[in-house]
C-alpha cells in the first residue's frame, strides 16, 4: 500500500504542466506577490503603512489561506487536478496495467489520500510564505506584525490553523468526488471537469433554494435537509473558527416558520461533513467495483 502511494504521487507530480496550472500555482503565485508588494515597499515612500491599513496580524494572514481551497475558485483549479488524476487513467489505458496488479480499492484510496497530502501540502507552503513575506514587508515599512508570540497565543494558533486546514482538507476531499464521480461515468477528463463544475456551482444555489420552498410550502423538513449540505456545514465550521460561534444564516428562515433557528455545534458540522467523504468515496468504490475497463 505504501509503495503504491509513493507511486500514485509521483504520478501526480510527474504530470508538471497539470500540477503546474492546478496546484503549485498557489504557492508560486503567493511568493510572486510577496516579491512585488517588498520591491513596492522599498521604492514607494509609506507604501506599507498605506498597503497595511489595519496592523496585520500572521495568526490571521496564515489562517486566511484556507479560504482558497473552499471557495469557488479554489474549488475549480482542485477539480480539474481531480479531473486528469481519475479520467485520465481511462483515456491513457492505464487502468488496463495496474488493475490486475493490484485491488481496486487500493487504487481509489491511494488517489484521493495523494490528491489532499498534495494540497495540504500547497497551502501549508503558501500560508508559509505569506506569512514570512508579509512580516518581512511590514518590519521594512515599520509597521508593527503581531500578535506577540507566547504560548496562549501559539496554542490557540495551532488550535484554529489546525481546525481550518481541517475543513479544507474535508472540503477538497468532497470537491475531489464531485470530479472524480464524473471522471468515472463520463471516463473523460473534459467531462469529469465541467459535470464536477456543474455540481460545485449548483450544490450551494440548491441548497438555499430549499429555504423558500420551505416558507411556501411550510416544508420545515427542508430547512433540516439544508443543515446537512456541505456548502452549510463549510460554512458554519469557518464561523465557529472566525468568530467563535455558529452559522445564522438559516436564521431568519426558521424564525419565519415560528421555529427556534438551531446553533449547530462545531462538531456537528464536521461529522456532517466526514460523513460526505465517507459516504461519497464508498459510492466510488461500488461503482469502480463494477466497471469493466476492457469496455
Amino acid at each position: 500500500m505504501l509503495n503504491l502511494y509513493r507511486a500514485e504521487l509521483l504520478k501526480i507530480v510527474g504530470n508538471r504542466w497539470v500540477t503546474g496550472f492546478t496546484l503549485w500555482l498557489f504557492p508560486v503565485g503567493a511568493l510572486g506577490a510577496v516579491l512585488l508588494l517588498a520591491f513596492l515597499s522599498l521604492v514607494v515612500d509609506d507604501f506599507a503603512a498605506q498597503f497595511f491599513r489595519e496592523p496585520p496580524l500572521w495568526t490571521n494572514t496564515m489562517i486566511s489561506v484556507w479560504n482558497f481551497p473552499t471557495n469557488i475558485l479554489g474549488q475549480m483549479f482542485l477539480i480539474g487536478l481531480t479531473a486528469v488524476t481519475f479520467a485520465g487513467e481511462y483515456q491513457w489505458g492505464t487502468w488496463k496495467n495496474t488493475i490486475p496488479r493490484c485491488r481496486r480499492a487500493a487504487l481509489i484510496l491511494v488517489k484521493f489520500l495523494a490528491l489532499g497530502a498534495l494540497v495540504l501540502f500547497a497551502f501549508v507552503l503558501m500560508s508559509l510564505i505569506l506569512g514570512l513575506g508579509y512580516g518581512l514587508i511590514a518590519k521594512v515599512g515599520g509597521v508593527s506584525f503581531g500578535p506577540a508570540i507566547t504560548q496562549k497565543t501559539l496554542a490557540d494558533f495551532a488550535r484554529d490553523y489546525g481546525f481550518q486546514a481541517f475543513v479544507s482538507f474535508l472540503t477538497v476531499l468532497i470537491t475531489a468526488i464531485y470530479a472524480a464521480f464524473a471522471a468515472m461515468l463520463t471516463r473523460s477528463i473534459l467531462g469529469g471537469v465541467m459535470v464536477g463544475l456543474g455540481i460545485v456551482v449548483v450544490e450551494p444555489i440548491l441548497s438555499f433554494l430549499l429555504a423558500p420552498l420551505a416558507l411556501n410550502y411550510d416544508w420545515a423538513f427542508l430547512l433540516t435537509f439544508m443543515r446537512l449540505t456541505p456548502t452549510y456545514n463549510i460554512g458554519n465550521v469557518t464561523s465557529w473558527v472566525v468568530e467563535g460561534k455558529s452559522n445564522i444564516i438559516t436564521a431568519s428562515f426558521y424564525e419565519a416558520q415560528g421555529l427556534t433557528p438551531p446553533a449547530d455545534s462545531l462538531g456537528f458540522s464536521l461529522l456532517a461533513l466526514t460523513a460526505w467523504v465517507v459516504l461519497g468515496i464508498g459510492l466510488i468504490l461500488w461503482l469502480f467495483q463494477r466497471q469493466d475497463i476492457n469496455s
